[in-house]
């Protein structure tokens, strides 16, 4: 992580008031071994059904240095993403996964090297249907988020941008 979301703020407030750098609203739990992270942003769009979740995170060509947003419509009575599609994550090389809905099997997660970020934990795990919509648009925690646009979390939040963001040298 190059930058705090904090100064990512700082530098970049013309494109907060234009809409093309939006702050989450910090509803999400801080999980994983890594605590800042960031990548371009694959998206996918479910509701308690991960079938979806787990073949984009198989994907190795998808995953390296990418960030997983899952749209699970903030559903809190099943987990999306538990320890071991965490462990899948680490192993094809995710930079972090953002699930607007529940995770399980904290503990496992928290010993992945990868950041990750959800409404809470259920120990229930989700349906096997496959229903669902990958790289599609998602509304989530108050900001559009698309399919390549690149995402930045730290412990102050989550940051998504319709492009790279690089913080301003100060003299």
């Amino acid at each position: 992580m190059a930058a705090a979301t904090a100064e990512l703020c700082d530098d970049n407030s013309g494109l907060l008031k234009d809409g093309h750098l939006r702050v989450l609203q910090p509803i999400f739990q801080i999980y994983g071994q890594r605590r800042a992270f960031s990548g371009p942003i694959v998206t996918v769009k479910v509701f308690e059904d991960n079938v979806l979740v787990r073949e984009l995170l198989e994907s190795k060509a998808l995953g390296e240095g990418k960030v997983l947003v899952v749209d699970g419509g903030g559903s809190m009575r099943c987990a999306l993403v538990g320890g071991n599609l965490g462990q899948i994550a680490q192993n094809m090389g995710w930079s972090g996964i953002v699930v607007n809905g529940c995770i399980r099997d904290v503990d496992e997660i928290n010993g992945c090297g990868i950041g990750v970020r959800a409404l809470g934990s259920h120990p229930l795990k989700s349906d096997k249907k496959g229903n669902g919509e990958k790289h599609a648009p998602i509304y989530v925690a108050g900001a559009l988020i698309r399919d390549g646009d690149w995402l930045y979390a730290d412990t102050d939040g989550i940051l998504v941008s319709n492009t790279q963001l690089h913080c301003i040298p100060v003299s």
